[in-house]
């Protein structure tokens, strides 16, 4: 595997792995190659801070956008109140100027507000996106790891005078 995959294709490769996978005689079991499934497994590794990575580019973009916005909002106000201040002299004008005033606030907190909800809806659905990538990869595994496991143990020897083969690496 090469390591500009998505999560989703490794996930994809690891389904395809399993289901190709050789049927062990007279058992429901199959037998699937480790060094695949090691390689793949690795791959998800390496993928995953990736996507980590572009979640967290997210939520600081959402949080640069909020900070614009308020920053906006700041400079909408002072020219608010500086337009209001030279508006003073007369009182038609001058209640004008806070009815526009209060006008624009409440823009600008609006913007501000509608912003800040439409980059949380955008962080969420991307870390709900990452999160549910994260559980099935869990759970994949798991599901592997019981597969090699019951692999692992129907092919023990039956027999006591036996020993058992030793692992690689022991």
């Amino acid at each position: 595997m090469e390591n500009n995959y998505s999560i989703e294709d490794l996930i994809d490769a690891l389904e395809d792995l399993i289901h190709n996978a050789v049927r062990v005689p007279f058992g429901k079991k199959s037998m699937i190659d480790v060094d695949k499934v090691a390689e793949i497994v690795a791959d998800i590794r390496i993928a995953l801070p990736t996507e980590i990575k572009q979640a967290q580019n997210v939520v600081q973009d959402k949080n640069n956008i909020i900070s614009e916005a308020k920053h906006e909002a700041e400079v909408i106000v002072r020219k608010a109140e500086q337009r209001r201040e030279e508006l003073i002299e007369s009182s038609d004008i001058m209640k004008e100027a806070r009815r526009r005033s209060t006008e624009i606030i409440s823009q600008a907190q609006n913007r501000s507000t509608d912003l800040r909800v439409s980059t949380n809806e955008f962080a969420d659905k991307m870390l709900s996106r990452i999160e549910n990538l994260l559980a099935s990869d869990i759970n994949n595994i798991k599901v592997l790891r019981a597969n090699i496991n019951g692999s692992m143990n129907s092919i023990q020897p039956s027999q006591p005078n036996i020993a058992p083969l030793e692992k690689p690496g022991e």
